[in-house]
């Protein structure tokens, strides 16, 4: 998050169990994630950045290689779609980037047992 009202600057993890976020890590990371997205400079000026992550252990651990291999990518692509269908009906733009360093967005969020998989910024569409 950058410039969300009633959000301060930082990195969250959003928990399904309490329907809430949870902030990772203080300030504007925007730069750098754009940076490890290969610099495209639309992610730093996107007020949010939303970053779908996977935890492949724990889905393999229930179904196999099947849910590596077909469920996560799967999933991931739903909640891409709902994320940008959302994004519409509030007004605003959201582009699904899937060119990105893995590690350096892996350093940039904390991440240690999760994989990035989408990135996806949200704000006002460019044409308006």
């Amino acid at each position: 998050a950058g410039r969300v009202k009633g959000l301060s600057k930082g990195i969250y993890k959003y928990s399904w169990r309490e329907h809430s976020l949870r902030l990772v890590k203080a300030g504007d990371h925007r730069a750098a994630l754009a940076a490890a997205a290969l610099n495209q400079e639309f992610i730093a000026r996107a007020p949010i950045c939303l970053v779908l992550t996977a935890y492949y252990r724990k889905t393999e651990s229930k179904y196999g290689q099947r849910g590596t291999l077909r469920y996560v990518p799967m999933d991931a692509g739903h909640a891409a779609q709902n994320v940008c269908l959302q994004a519409v009906a509030l007004g605003l733009g959201a582009g699904p980037v899937g060119a990105f360093l893995d590690r350096e967005v892996e350093k940039v969020l904390n991440l240690k047992k999760e994989e990035p998989l989408y990135l996806l910024p949200v704000g006002r569409p460019l044409y308006d």
